[in-house]
C-alpha cells in the first residue's frame, strides 16, 4: 500500500511517514518548493515530489498511483503570510488533492483531511468543551479555510462518493517543544496575532490595553515559566495533543473501516491547565515559575469520545509525559519522534 503525505516536512507529517513506514507502508512525500525543511523530509527516505499547493498539475503528479492520501499541508497565519497564501495552501490545495484523486490511474482507497479545532472558534472566556457536532464559527483566516476545506470534503463525498475521514487536531506538539511553551513571549506573540492590523480580539478591545501590560513585565525574564490565569485565579487550559498520539490517530483513521465519511477529533488524553504545568516544567528545568494574572479567561477543551468508541484511538501521553519525553530529546535520547 502506498500512502501519499501532503505537508511531509511538517511537525505532524515527518512524524507520520516515519510511523507509516514502520507500518510496512511506502510512503510519497509532497515537498512545496524551497521548502526550509525538504532535507527533513528527504532524510526520511521516502519518495517525493516537488510542488505548490497552488500547482493543480503537480499536485495530480503527487496524487497518482497511490492507494491512501493523507492531506496534511497547511498554512497558518504567520509573520507576514498574505491572507491569499493561506487560501491557495488550505483551500486550492485542497480541492487539488481531490481532483487529483479523481484523476488518479489507480483508484485510491482513503483520503485523510485534516481539520482543526480552530473552526470551532475555540478562543473562548468561558470553560468550554467541543465535540464534533459543534457548530463552526471560525474568527481567523486559517479557521476559516479549514472549515471550508471540510465544506469540500461533504461536497466531494456527495458529488463523487470520495472515501474521505476528516480528522481535527489541535495544539499539537513535538520533539522538545513541551519545554518551550507557557512563557511571556509564547503569549506576548499570541496577543499580536489577535489585535494587530486592527484586529477586533475575541475577548473584547476594552481588555487589550490590560492584557499586554499584564505580559508585559515577564518579557524582561525569558527563562521564566509562566502560569496564566483569570483575575480571580482560574488556569487558563488548552488541549494540548503529543504529535505520537496524532500520528496514532490518524493511521486509525486511515485504516479502519467505518472512518469513512466520518469527523473525529485528535487530541490528548485531557485539558492542560497552564498554572500546574508550569510549576510542573519549573521543577523539572530549574527556571522560575510566574504567575500571570490575564484580564480574561482561555480555556477549552475536545472531547475525544466518538475517536475512542468507533476508532479505539487510545491518547497516552498527558502533559507530564511530554515534558518527560522533551527532557528525554534534550539528554540526547532517541524516543523515536521526527524532530520539528
Amino acid at each position: 500500500m502506498k500512502v501519499l503525505v501532503t505537508g511531509i516536512s511538517g511537525r505532524i507529517g515527518g512524524n507520520l511517514a516515519h510511523q507509516l513506514k514502520q507500518r510496512g507502508y511506502e510512503v510519497r512525500g509532497l515537498i512545496m518548493p524551497n521548502d526550509p525543511k525538504e532535507d527533513k523530509a528527504r532524510r526520511l527516505g521516502v519518495e517525493t515530489f516537488v510542488a505548490d499547493m497552488n500547482d493543480a498539475q503537480g499536485v495530480y503528479r503527487a496524487v497518482d498511483g497511490v492507494d491512501m492520501v493523507a492531506h496534511m499541508a497547511a498554512q497558518m497565519r504567520q509573520g507576514e503570510s498574505a491572507p491569499e497564501r493561506v487560501f491557495e495552501i488550505n483551500l486550492t490545495g485542497t480541492i487539488n488533492v481531490f481532483e487529483g484523486v479523481l484523476r488518479s490511474r489507480t483508484k485510491v482507497q482513503r483520503v485523510l483531511f485534516s481539520g482543526t479545532d480552530q473552526a470551532y472558534s475555540p478562543f473562548v472566556a468561558h470553560k468550554t468543551t467541543f465535540t464534533e457536532d459543534h457548530p463552526q464559527n471560525p474568527i481567523d483566516i486559517y479557521g476559516l479555510t479549514k472549515a471550508m476545506g471540510e465544506q469540500a470534503v461533504a461536497e466531494y463525498r456527495r458529488e463523487y462518493g470520495m472515501p474521505i475521514v476528516t480528522t481535527r487536531y489541535g495544539s499539537v506538539l513535538a520533539g522538545d517543544e513541551a519545554l518551550t511553551v507557557l512563557t511571556a513571549d509564547w503569549l506576548d506573540n499570541f496577543l499580536h496575532l489577535w489585535t494587530d492590523n486592527g484586529r477586533v480580539p475575541w475577548f473584547g478591545p476594552d481588555k487589550v490595553e490590560a492584557a499586554f501590560a499584564a505580559v508585559k513585565p515577564v518579557l524582561a525574564m525569558p527563562n521564566a515559566v509562566c502560569g496564566f490565569v483569570d483575575p480571580r485565579g482560574a488556569s487558563w487550559g488548552l488541549p494540548f495533543t503529543d504529535v505520537r498520539d496524532t500520528v496514532r490517530g490518524i493511521i486509525l483513521a486511515l485504516e479502519h473501516p467505518d472512518a469513512v465519511g466520518q469527523t473525529f477529533s485528535i487530541v490528548g488524553p485531557s485539558v492542560t491547565e497552564f498554572a500546574p504545568a508550569a510549576k510542573l516544567i519549573a521543577s523539572k528545568t530549574d527556571r522560575p515559575y510566574v504567575e500571570v494574572r490575564m484580564p480574561f479567561l482561555w480555556w477549552f477543551g475536545v472531547a475525544i469520545d466518538k475517536a475512542r468508541r468507533v476508532l479505539g484511538y487510545a491518547p497516552e501521553y498527558d502533559f507530564a509525559g511530554m515534558v518527560e519525553s522533551a527532557l528525554a530529546i534534550r539528554h540526547g535520547q532517541d524516543i523515536g519522534v521526527v524532530p520539528v
